[in-house]
């Protein structure tokens, strides 16, 4: 397998340092992953599998 962590420097991010979100139907914490190198946050509900997609915004360091 590639190591492809050099290629995607935002997708190293780890995650939990992503916001949460609740299911909008079960209302139980989703677990979530960066998608699009690093562009996007993909949730996905552990219960229903309802799955949610958002775009990250740049964060002021």
């Amino acid at each position: 397998m590639t190591d492809t962590s050099t290629s995607q420097p935002n997708a190293s991010i780890p995650t939990a340092e992503l916001p949460d979100r609740l299911c909008t139907w079960c209302k139980v914490a989703m677990t979530k992953r960066l998608v699009a190198g690093g562009q996007f946050i993909h949730y996905t509900c552990p219960k229903c599998v309802f799955q949610h997609t958002t775009k990250r915004t740049p964060q002021a360091h």
